[in-house]
């Protein structure tokens, strides 16, 4: 259809019920969209929450595991004696002294020794309500 030569004042108006109907079926097919667009968010956020339920069940499954391990536990509440040359000035036998580890960590050394990764031992302290920096002067 040309409509170069054609003035737009001589066009027929466009039918109003043409029009109704294009722009009916334009708000239903949106909306059709976007409830379907929803309704796959909201199932990929409930996977995502399974997902996510799974994981901390698993968690708290190995937590236990490790927490049964009896090398792990702290099971002497006395602590490590540091055997001090004797021929070390007073100084150093107060650095040695002040190097003993304290028991409630233990567990937590001997995680690091089964191979738990330092970062996660840590975050494992700090949940414990006890100082995380700790350790770093034994590594």
């Amino acid at each position: 259809m040309e409509t170069v030569g054609l003035d737009k004042h001589e066009l027929p108006p466009t039918n109003q019920k043409r029009m109704v109907a294009f722009i009916n079926h334009f708000v239903l097919s949106t909306v059709h969209f976007l409830n379907r667009f929803a309704l796959d968010c909201e199932n990929k956020f409930i996977q995502y929450e399974h997902k996510m339920q799974s994981l901390e069940a698993s968690l708290l499954i190995i937590e236990a595991k490790l927490a049964s391990i009896d090398a792990l536990k702290g099971c002497s509440m006395t602590p490590q004696k540091v055997e001090v040359p004797a021929e070390a000035t007073p100084d150093e036998q107060e650095e040695v002294v002040a190097q003993e580890r304290d028991p409630r960590y233990e567990r937590y050394f001997k995680m690091i020794q089964v191979g738990v990764p330092v970062p996660a031992v840590r975050n494992k302290i700090s949940s414990e309500g006890l100082d995380p920096n700790y350790i770093d002067a034994f590594l």
